[in-house]
């Protein structure tokens, strides 16, 4: 029952990141909306597909038998992981309503992502 909880938590993170990364990134290097989405809809439906993404990740390195043992290693697979994640998905500004200008924030906002998410696996699955 902790993957719903834990499925859930990531959105949250991902969607608060993406929304709050609005404001701390300078000079409008993210856009986030557009004729559809307001930046609150936008970093939502952005979010769930970046927590998508990461758990199609995830699922494929479970069933490829990729040990992530090491938390280094571990780290490192879901930077890459979160970081590809949000370039993917701001390729798809028109119809997500998230994009990057410049995709060196990618890689800042996986990785803000990737801890953030650390986090709350450490508050879900330790509490059930």
């Amino acid at each position: 029952m902790y993957n719903h909880r834990l499925y859930l938590a990531y959105w949250f993170t991902n969607s608060t990141v993406l929304f709050l990364s609005r404001f701390l990134i300078p000079n409008n290097n993210i856009i986030l909306g557009n004729w559809r989405f307001n930046s609150f809809e936008a970093s939502i439906y952005a979010g769930f597909w970046l927590t998508f993404l990461f758990w199609v990740w995830w699922d494929f390195a479970i069933a490829r038998g990729i040990k992530l043992d090491n938390k280094f290693i571990t780290f490192v697979f879901f930077l890459f992981v979160n970081s590809f994640s949000v370039w993917a998905v701001s390729m798809f500004y028109r119809v997500i309503g998230f994009g990057l200008t410049n995709y060196y924030w990618a890689l800042a906002m996986g990785f803000a992502v990737t801890i953030l998410q650390r986090a709350a696996w450490r508050v879900i699955v330790k509490r059930t």
